[in-house]
């Protein structure tokens, strides 16, 4: 096991992992060239450069989905990671997860982390995955693979929501008001 708590990109470059993920050794390797390789250049395509990876669940010997009695997670084994959002030197936090965020950007992390990954969950997988991107590496019979995370679209009412609003017109005080006007 070890502790991933940054990736360094070829200038020398480095992408915080936030908190500090604990991993398996392969796991850890992976999830490096992925972000290094896969997220980083997209990221780069948006205007800015990629600083900082949420992590929101890496190591913790628990069930599946937190259920008692459940298989073990891979979590459980240092095989699995959960990420959040993406931060970018500039300032803008990128949601994995957020409807908001441009969809060609998603659509290209979801299907390179669908290459690399053995397991990729995310909204549509389960009610568990709906607010963050879950990684793993596990083994199943004949190398088969879960690619589970709807890229979704915007519905009517989330774009009406971000269209803003006017200015307020200024307040109008006794001295601005026509004197010569009655009411």
């Amino acid at each position: 096991m070890v502790r991933l708590d940054a990736v360094l990109l070829a200038g020398g470059t480095r992408i915080e992992l936030r908190p500090t993920p604990v991993l398996r050794c392969a796991f850890a390797e992976s999830l490096t060239i992925w972000l290094r390789d896969e997220a980083a250049p997209r990221v780069d395509k948006l205007g800015s450069v990629l600083s900082t990876v949420e992590i929101y669940d890496d190591f913790e010997c628990r069930g599946r989905n937190r259920i008692a009695n459940a298989k073990l997670s891979e979590h459980g084994k240092g095989n699995a990671v959960d990420l959040r959002a993406f931060r970018l030197a500039d300032g803008r936090a990128l949601s994995l997860t957020d409807v908001m965020v441009a969809k060609g950007f998603r659509d290209g992390l979801r299907e390179s982390a669908c290459h690399r990954f053995t397991t990729v969950l995310g909204p549509g997988s389960d009610g568990h995955h709906e607010a963050h991107i879950h990684l793993d590496l596990i083994e199943r019979h004949q190398g088969s693979r879960m690619c589970q995370w709807d890229v979704r679209e915007p519905s009517a009412t989330d774009i009406a929501a971000w269209v803003p609003l006017p200015r307020p017109r200024p307040a109008i005080t006794g001295a601005a008001v026509n004197p010569a006007r009655k009411l």
